[in-house]
């Protein structure tokens, strides 16, 4: 047998990379995560931060850490103008937290946090747990699945060659990575459908921001059309538009050309721009056949793309990571069969379908208002020299922007998901929902030990068994057949108190099982004359079935 260098090679220090090695170093497995680019990529591309994102990073100790590099709550604008400082055409103000929020939906809220913050934080967070190797500046050109070893060459500084043997690999190297492709792994879904070019600069802005903070504007006009994200509420901001590259490259938009398209995006001659990067794009909606070939499986980007118009791409990706890790580690450390790792694709597969559907819906909905082909016709009329025409489309617009509501910020989308089901992947969470086998428990605040957390927080890096407070057989049997299975156990009114309210659906004298990924994995509502046998079956089904236990 082959030695094993590594237990787990992750290809990519993205934050979908670091995520999965931060799992895996929760679970105490090492692994090596290597990246082509020399440290953390200083362009921010992505910065929406879903619930069940947030939720995750606080299970994780590390939504506080993103919060204090996120934009304040008080960026809540998104705006559609003629230019940055010029004529607003309309506004979608997104929704603040609030007590009914907090209380019923999510201890978090959705957050705006730059992609590279987000790395930054992973990244600290890797290096502080001290199991997982990471090397910058090494790219992983080969990957080659045997059996009970995978093999990959990676090319060093200096063009120094070096062979890795790892049990398992994770490709989360981005869409434009190659060795998807090597793979013979096809894409299915809509093709390359456009083209942006994503422009990071600093500049001051504070002119028009310090009254009215907008998070993202939408700019409508011939001259430079396009969309201005704040990333950090101060200085830090991309320019986002379309080119054609059929007739430009991106090596056409120096810096100087693409502050000239700056100042003229903003409406303003004299504004000072210090453009940091320029990058691209391609806008697309497609999905990996097969999350899986052998032991080398994909996660985030390489397993799947999206249009940008939701917000879900690198939010997707971390939920692949806290799937594929927890089941990576069960299987290494033993108390897990190898049959949990083909319920990586079966549950999140379904996910990214869901989400590549609401992203296109999104973006073909946002036409009206002027993204994507319809931007130089909407702003043509917009500076129709008719002023009939023009206050026509004014009108128009008006009605259309806040039809895109649901664009930015869709609960169920984001926390509803449910893993193991043939039909519909998302539940309604709120308001009266108390969960679904499948999906994460419903929100709600309760008290442990003395102190008031939420019911997400019960979850650990194995299993959790809550019993209601008359269901202690259950308890009892998850004890003999979890021998060997990380766990704990809860009984309510004994080691948590509700309230009085049965947020889990178990009664008196039931009990749920909650999977290391916050996910209900089984539940019932009554005692059971077999109940050793119902548990045993339960993570059976965990274990390596497409179905869950309804």
């Amino acid at each position: 047998m082959t030695a094993i260098d590594t237990p787990v090679l992750i290809v990519g220090a993205g934050p979908v990379g670091l995520a999965t090695a931060y799992v895996l170093g929760r679970h105490g497995v090492p692994s090596l995560v290597c990246e082509k680019f020399d440290g953390v990529n200083p362009h921010p591309r992505a910065h929406v931060l879903t619930l069940r994102t947030m939720e995750i990073l606080r299970d994780w100790g590390l939504a506080d850490k993103v919060l204090d590099e996120a934009v304040g709550p008080e960026w809540k604008n998104v705006l559609w103008r003629t230019t940055f400082s010029g004529e607003e055409l309309g506004r979608i103000v997104l929704p603040t937290e609030s007590q009914e929020h907090l209380d019923f939906v999510s201890p978090v809220s959705t957050t705006s946090c730059a992609q590279d913050r987000v790395q930054q934080i992973l990244l600290d967070a890797v290096h502080e747990q001290g199991v997982a190797e990471v090397r910058f500046g090494t790219e992983i050109i080969d990957v080659d699945d045997k059996g009970d070893v995978v093999h990959a060459q990676l090319l060093k500084a200096g063009n120094v060659a070096e062979s890795v043997a790892a049990r398992y690999a994770v490709l989360a190297h981005g869409a434009s990575g190659l060795l998807r492709d090597r793979l013979a792994i096809d894409m299915d879904g809509i093709p390359e459908f456009g083209r942006q070019i994503n422009v990071y600069f600093h500049a001051d802005l504070t002119r028009w921001t310090d009254n009215d903070p907008a998070l993202l504007v939408w700019l409508l006009n011939t001259a430079a059309p396009g969309g201005m994200i704040g990333m950090d509420g101060k200085r830090r901001w991309t320019y986002n538009f379309g080119y054609d590259p059929d007739t430009e490259s991106v090596a056409d938009y120096t810096r100087a050309r693409c502050a000239d398209l700056i100042r003229q995006a903003i409406g303003d001659d004299d504004v000072e721009i210090d453009v940091q990067s320029i990058g691209t794009w391609r806008l697309a909606s497609r999905i990996a056949r097969t999350y899986r070939t052998g032991n080398i499986f994909l996660a985030g980007d390489a397993a799947h793309e999206f249009p940008p118009t939701g917000g879900l791409g690198m939010n997707t990706g971390i939920a692949d990571a806290h799937n594929i890790a927890w089941k990576l580690a069960g299987t290494l450390n033993g108390w897990a069969p190898e049959s949990l790792l083909s319920t990586y694709e079966s549950e999140r597969k379904p996910v990214a379908e869901s989400n590549a559907e609401f992203s296109v819906h999104n973006a073909l909905k946002m036409a009206e208002c002027g993204l994507g082909p319809t931007t130089e016709a909407i702003a043509s009329l917009l500076e129709s020299g008719n002023a009939a025409t023009a206050a026509a489309e004014r009108a128009r617009l008006a009605e259309a922007i806040p039809r895109q509501r649901d664009h930015f910020g869709s609960v169920d989308q984001e926390i509803g998901h449910i893993y193991g089901t043939d039909c519909a992947p998302i539940a309604p969470i709120y308001p009266h929902s108390r969960g679904v086998v499948g999906g994460r428990p419903v929100h709600r605040w309760i008290t442990r030990a003395g102190r008031r957390v939420s019911t997400l927080d019960l979850t650990i890096s194995g299993f959790t068994l809550i019993a209601g407070p008359d269901g202690m057989a259950w308890v009892g049997a998850f004890e003999q057949a979890a021998t060997g299975i990380p766990h704990q156990v809860l009984v309510m009114d004994r080691d948590i108190d509700t309230g009085g309210e049965d947020p889990f659906g178990i009664a008196e004298c039931g009990a749920v099982l909650i999977r290391p990924d916050g996910h209900i994995g089984w539940r019932a509502e009554a005692r059971s004359g077999t109940s050793v046998v119902d548990l045993a079956q339960a993570l059976d089904k965990i274990f390596g079935a497409h179905q869950l236990i309804s």
